[in-house]
């Protein structure tokens, strides 16, 4: 069987001689392959390849030990170059099945990430109840045992390393499930976050460490109860990046419980990316940021000279947004802690309307609320997306309201994986 092309997922496609498509991991285009077929299902085949006969040109030796066994990476066996070309095909491919009309040349060449290996400053590992801490094995809970990532910045690989060589994983395997690992850019201090098997926090649970076998700067648990304290004004902030601003340089701060990029380096880019399409025709302008965190786009778009509101549901992202937008000296930002579909709705019953849209979903989307954007009559929406597939859909809704695509930008927020990062910049008609 010859492969075909790489498909979201990161699997490749190749056809039987019957013509029936068959799906195999750790393949290239262009291969000669043997595989065995694992799964039947409706339309195609799942295989587990076998052997390679002829190779692709653009094959390397995977460098991490782990590769094929642990569910993290599927491209590691690909040259980067191939990489970033394989995820503008299938960005490019997941708008096209869409209908989503494309200018010229669009999706644009992806952003290549400045660091294809040791990028990533957030981490999470399970624990099975015999005391393994790790990756699951690829479409199972089963977890395969490790004690170094070659995705990982090497602070939190000296990290891991001391939870095994201080046998954390056996004293916390009745308590814990999975632990996350986190790297403050701004300070480097690294924080092992703890998530328990029971919601509730366990009375006769003690983080085991003492400051000479603690294998971070900080161990914490997810699961500590929340407290007017945790949100007050003195709150301590675990985390920190620094940003270049496009009038002044500016901080954002944040704790555990929010959502930040696990690529520093290529987040700095992506909100550079977004802020230089945007090209209001009026000023003052209005921004809507919809899922605005602790204002990863809110803080730059209101230091551009935007009139920021930002909507969000997570309290505690909220509260470091507020938190930021003071830090950076700045008055006017109006912050919504609400659910961005429910919110949506009350600002078009209410007639509201914004110069520019920004919005980053996660992986779901928006789904049928993305029709509710061009009723908010906006100049203009950057969408930024990480899965192409709710990407697609959502433009087709948008595009159906009066809007046209100007320009998609892949950001390779993630090499060795198949998981892309993407801007898309929509212009009303």
């Amino acid at each position: 069987m010859t492969i075909k092309k790489i498909i979201t997922g990161g699997k490749g496609l190749g056809h039987l001689a019957d013509g029936m498509v068959v799906m195999v991991s750790g393949v290239l285009p262009g291969e000669t392959v043997m595989a065995r077929e694992t799964r039947a299902c409706r339309g195609h085949r799942e295989a587990r390849l076998l052997r390679i006969l002829e190779e692709a040109p653009e094959r390397v030796e995977p460098p991490c030990p782990y590769y094929g066994r642990c569910g993290g990476c599927d491209l590691q066996h690909a040259a980067y170059p191939f990489q970033l070309q394989s995820k503008q095909q299938m960005l490019a491919e997941a708008l096209q099945r869409a209908h989503v009309a494309l200018p010229p040349g669009q999706p644009a060449a992806p952003l290549p990430s400045p660091k294809p290996f040791a990028y990533r400053y957030r981490l999470r590992l399970h624990l099975d109840r015999k005391g393994r801490m790790g990756f699951h094995r690829r479409a199972s809970n089963q977890v395969v045992p490790i004690r170094r990532c070659l995705l990982v910045h090497e602070q939190l690989n000296q990290v891991m390393a001391r939870l095994v060589d201080f046998d954390w994983p056996q004293k916390m395997r009745t308590h814990v499930q999975a632990l996350e690992l986190l790297l403050c850019p701004a300070s480097g201090r690294t924080i092992v976050v703890l998530e328990p098997r029971q919601r509730r926090r366990s009375t006769n649970f003690h983080i085991p460490a003492d400051s000479a076998s603690s294998p971070a700067d900080l161990v914490v648990l997810a699961t500590q109860p929340s407290t007017r304290g945790e949100l007050s004004p003195g709150a301590t902030a675990l985390l920190a990046q620094s940003f270049n601003g496009p009038r002044k340089n500016y901080q954002l701060s944040w704790d555990h419980r929010c959502f930040f990029q696990v690529n520093i380096a290529q987040n700095t880019r992506l909100v550079q990316q977004a802020l230089a399409l945007l090209s209001p025709r009026s000023r003052p302008w209005s921004a809507l940021d919809l899922f605005c965190g602790m204002g990863t786009f809110s803080i730059p778009l209101a230091l551009a000279g935007a009139r920021v509101t930002g909507v969000e549901h997570n309290r505690h992202s909220l509260h470091w947004a507020e938190r930021n937008n003071r830090a950076a000296g700045l008055q006017g930002t109006r912050f919504i802690t609400a659910d961005v579909r429910s919110q949506l709705e009350t600002m078009v019953a209410g007639r509201e309307a914004f110069t520019s849209i920004l919005l980053d979903p996660p992986r779901q989307g928006l789904g049928r609320t993305a029709a509710l954007l061009p009723r908010l009559e906006p100049e203009q929406i950057i969408y930024v997306s990480c899965d192409p597939a709710t990407l697609a859909r959502d433009l087709g809704l948008i595009t159906a309201g009066g809007y046209r695509v100007q320009q998609v930008i892949p950001v390779d927020m993630f090499p060795q994986t198949h998981h892309i990062e993407s801007v898309t910049l929509l212009e009303r008609n």
